[in-house]
């Protein structure tokens, strides 16, 4: 059965709220895996990693790249274009005129979108770990910031056209830079969160041994809750937002 297909079953049924949200994300991640930019990603990470690794990289870099850097790209170029290909391939209202709610067709295609988000991020994760002990502990990190930050920026792409720039603004200027402030202000950041549950001090000289760590219980908890809060707001918004169609 073709995508298009599959999309007109969906169309045809009245299904309860859940399983529609459900078949919604199976349907979105598969074809997430499948698409070009995910295998070229995939692609791009495995040669990057693997060379760094071969030439002596240290660990600690290996480890800073894929957790600092890699997963809120990530969770950036996945999460800020979430209903743009539904809008550009005239495939909206296929889920949209059902039944169902859009605030729940909204958190299953955006938890498709994250599938291929943390697939890359824990797989670069493993892939930097200084030695297997660690590993699941930033594996786990890559996902829980990963998720936070495709929901975060999945928000901000309902309510922007421009949402790659300005989230490419917010990992630079708030991310890395705020981030790397001591005290309350640098907590107020996810990937201070992500450095603390992963065991990653801050590389910067004065301010990394300034720098110090979350209790592991509150960077899960602010993670999860950036989580919730993205969705329930990105929900909120596709509720009320109107979705017009290029004819």
């Amino acid at each position: 059965m073709t995508e298009r297909a599959r999309l007109d079953d969906l169309a045809g049924r009245q299904p309860p709220a859940l399983p529609a949200a459900l078949f919604w994300t199976r349907l979105h991640l598969v074809r997430n895996l499948r698409r070009r930019a995910f295998l070229l990603w995939a692609l791009g990470l495995g040669i990057t990693l693997v060379a760094l690794r071969l030439v002596g990289a240290p660990h600690r870099v290996l480890e800073q790249l894929a957790l600092v850097y890699l997963t809120p790209l990530l969770g950036l170029f996945f999460g800020s274009g979430v209903l743009r290909e539904e809008l550009e391939d005239q495939t909206l209202t296929y889920g949209f005129t059902r039944p169902v709610r859009r605030a729940w067709l909204y958190m299953a295609r955006v938890l498709a979108a994250a599938g291929p988000a943390l697939t890359l991020a824990a797989a670069a994760a493993a892939v930097a770990a200084r030695s297997p002990g660690v590993a699941p502990r930033l594996v786990a990190s890559a996902l829980l910031g990963g998720l936070a930050y495709t929901c975060l920026f999945a928000a901000v792409g309902l309510r922007s056209r421009g949402s790659t720039w300005i989230g490419l603004g917010v990992f630079l200027v708030w991310e890395l830079g705020v981030g790397a402030v001591p005290g309350f202000l640098g907590r107020l950041t996810l990937v201070t969160h992500v450095r603390s549950l992963s065991g990653l001090g801050l590389d910067a000289g004065v301010l990394g041994r300034l720098w110090e760590p979350v209790a592991w219980p509150i960077s899960l908890a602010a993670l999860l809750g950036v989580t919730a809060l993205s969705l329930a707001l990105g929900g909120f918004w596709a509720e009320r937002r109107e979705f017009p169609l290029a004819r």
